[in-house]
């Protein structure tokens, strides 16, 4: 049976918080490199496309149905050679733009999405995704990851891709806490380690973020932004992951008008990052180290 939504469109709602609408990592280029893997995953799981450990190898090159899938599956078929997993990745977040549109607009239509003012919430407030194909309900992505993680149950392949892209992508603060990550860290790790596409191409995600910041091509692909825009994405993902509508409730240190503000601004500006974290006890910053790049492949 056909899932009712794509491993893009559930990825998208992982970053959307339920509470106040707001989207983590909205115009985070980590993202696109993210949904570009999750886009060659569910190719790949539809046997459109194999992998090696570096190439992507076209398979089946009939339609998924699926605008999104179907415009990269078009992009692959129209390239004359096998390119290389991180060569890909690059090259469909250069569609990002286009592609969130199409994702917002799939799910807007699937009912899981309302646009207000130009704003996306969720459209349903259940544990369980609405108006689902045959009648069988399908539990929504937050709950059902979480579930899987708390639990010794073998998952679905289709959910050991999600749950890799999670951790490998350092999404899974989105939707569980730190002392639950230290926790259930070994589940999660059994789990993510046990879709070896996703490991193929976590593992080129990997590569890739250790290289962006040293690539010039890399850095022209993905756009340079001015530190005041770096700040203001950190901004939109810390409001999402602690559930924050108003800016006065933001903690100090990236609250506009503060002399940590600033501070921060210097910081990513020296840096050249908004990749970053702040001790409140030490008064002292810091570098994010994600998930997958503290694994070994």
């Amino acid at each position: 049976m056909d899932k009712f939504l794509t491993i893009p469109e559930e990825l998208y709602l992982l970053t959307v918080n339920e509470k106040t609408g707001r989207r983590a990592f909205l115009k985070s280029k980590k993202f696109d490199i993210l949904l570009s893997a999750a886009i060659l995953m569910d190719l790949a799981l539809q046997n459109r496309i194999d992998t090696d450990i570096d190439h992507i190898i076209p398979d089946r090159m009939e339609p998924t149905g699926d605008v999104l899938l179907d415009s990269a599956l078009q992009l692959i078929r129209e390239t004359p050679e096998q390119q290389k997993i991180s060569w890909w990745l690059l090259t469909l977040s250069e569609k990002a733009v286009r592609y969130r549109e199409m994702l917002v607009a799939g799910l807007v239509e699937k009912g899981l999405l309302r646009m207000e003012q130009e704003h996306v919430f969720l459209g349903f407030t259940t544990k369980k995704y609405p108006i689902l194909i045959q009648d069988q309900e399908i539990i929504e992505v937050k709950s059902r990851i979480k579930a899987l993680i708390f639990n010794n149950d073998i998952p679905e392949f289709r959910d050991m891709v999600i749950i890799s892209i999670a951790w490998y992508g350092g999404l899974f603060d989105l939707f569980i806490n730190e002392s639950q990550i230290r926790q259930y860290q070994a589940r999660i790790e059994q789990l993510a380690r046990m879709d070896m596409i996703g490991q193929a191409v976590s593992k080129s995600m990997h590569k890739l973020t250790h290289s962006i910041l040293l690539s010039i091509a890399a850095k022209e692909i993905l756009g340079i932004k001015t530190p005041e825009e770096k700040l203001e994405e950190l901004v939109e993902e810390l409001k999402a992951l602690m559930h924050i509508v108003n800016d006065a409730d933001l903690p100090e240190w990236v609250q506009k008008g503060t002399d940590q503000y600033r501070k921060t601004l210097d910081y990513i500006t020296k840096t050249g990052t908004n990749e970053i974290v702040f001790n409140t006890k030490t008064g002292q910053y810091g570098l994010k180290v994600s998930a997958f790049q503290k694994l070994t492949f």
